[in-house]
Formats: C-alpha cells, structure tokens, sequence
C-alpha cells in the first residue's frame, strides 16, 4: 500500500547527536513504499528556523519525491512573516508548521495569533506539534479561531489521543496525524469518531521506527479502504493532489 509522510526531519538529531540525512530518508521512503514526504529540519525545530528552511529549500529543490514544511517559531513573529513569504508561495514546499522551539513547549493562540494572521493569504494546512492533552486544548483553540484553515496535529495528542480525537470531532478544520502514542486502540477509535478521511500518516523519523506507526494502522481493525485514507487519501485531498501525482 503506497504511503504519504506528512512528518519526517532531515538533519542531526539534538539528544543523540545522530546524523539522518536524505539519503537515509530516501532509503527508508523505498524501503517502506512512502512516495512522497513532507520535510523539516532537525536545526529548524530546535534552534535556527531560518537556517533549517534553507537547508530544507536546497534538499526539496533536489529531490522531487521531498516537499518542505517551513518552521516558523512564535518567538520571532516578524522573522517568521518573512520565512513564510520566503518559502510558501513555492510549490516545493506544501505546509507551516508552527513551532515554540523547544520540544515539549506547545504554542498558544496568543502567541501565535500574529503570524498566523499573516498565514491567511496562504493556502496551505498548519501543522501544530500536539505530544500531549494540553498541547491538543491548545491547538484546538487556535483551530477553532482561524477556522479557515486547515491544521494537523502532529503526534495526535501522544497518550492524549481520546481528547484530541474528541476535539476534532467539534472542530471540524483539525486533522489528526497518528503518530505519538503507540495505544493500538487509538487507530479504531479516532476512525469511528471522526472517519479515516480526517487522518493522516506520518512516520515521526528520525525519532521513531516507521514500521511502529505503519503497524498501528495496519492491524487496526478498519477496512482496507480507511487504512489507504490514512496512508494516503486524506493527504491527497488536504493538500489537493491528484492520484496522477503519485
């Protein structure tokens, strides 16, 4: 089954200090039947935002089967306006993802209401980093004010994956992306809540192990039609490619 990643970083690992480059990324994109991802960088998500989009703008230039997610950081609202008009308006790169620049520091509608107002003229999804309940309560407050656009919770809310499923089922413009929370009741659950079309795949790399999140979803007990929506469907439609895009 073909397999769309909305969520892989590029670059040296901060806790490990492991190098994942794009070669590793395409061999793992072979070895799992993923044909296409959506990349951020490693730099972008910790530390230097501007640096990891230019490195992600060199590496989606050369690889084709890559696009890019620009990290902006709530810190730096005008840095950041400048970012998105750097990079959005290109093809290359499909989302925004809005980061506090610091892994298990979420972003809060008061803090992020500056750019993603900037954000409108765009038309392109908002990923949000949701590794927990609270991170999940506080995207869904930032969903439910710029209902016009579309936003992905990466990680789904990690062991908070009821609450954010619950939240998406009032909040229709939020996406869950399955990966975090390893429950293998989770995939049944937000299916029967919400349907397959309103979640997406994404592996969680260098982090995680692909296979850990592609074995979620298939040994859920949905049919084959919701586990291709997760793979890959429900991007399709989010980002408005065509199958012939594949």
């Amino acid at each position: 089954m073909a397999i769309i990643d909305l969520h892989a970083e590029i670059g040296t690992t901060p806790v490990w200090g492991v190098s994942f480059s794009e070669a590793n990324l395409t061999r793992s994109m072979q070895k799992y039947n993923v044909q296409r991802s959506i990349i951020s960088s490693t730099i972008g998500n910790s530390c230097d935002f501007r640096r990891g989009n230019a490195q992600i703008a060199r590496i989606v230039e050369a690889n084709k089967s890559m696009l890019g997610c620009v990290v902006v950081n709530m810190n730096y609202p005008e840095q950041s306006q400048k970012e998105m008009h750097a990079y959005l308006a290109q093809n290359e790169f499909a989302a925004l993802l809005l980061t506090s620049g610091l892994r298990g520091r979420h972003v809060t509608l008061a803090e992020t209401e500056e750019i993603l107002n900037a954000h409108r003229r765009f038309v392109k999804p908002v990923f949000l980093h949701t590794p927990n309940q609270a991170a999940a309560l506080a995207a869904n407050e930032i969903a439910k004010t710029f209902n016009i656009m579309k936003f992905v919770l990466i990680g789904m809310g990690g062991d908070g994956w009821r609450m954010a499923t619950l939240l998406a089922e009032r909040t229709l413009n939020l996406v869950l992306e399955v990966s975090g929370s390893s429950s293998p009741d989770k995939i049944n659950f937000a299916v029967e809540r919400i349907g397959a079309h309103r979640m997406v795949y994404g592996s969680g790399l260098p982090y995680v192990d692909p296979s850990a999140i592609i074995g979620l979803v298939q040994d859920a007990d949905i049919s084959d039609s919701d586990k291709r929506n997760i793979f890959q469907g429900s991007a399709q439609r989010l980002f408005g490619w065509k199958r012939s895009q594949e």
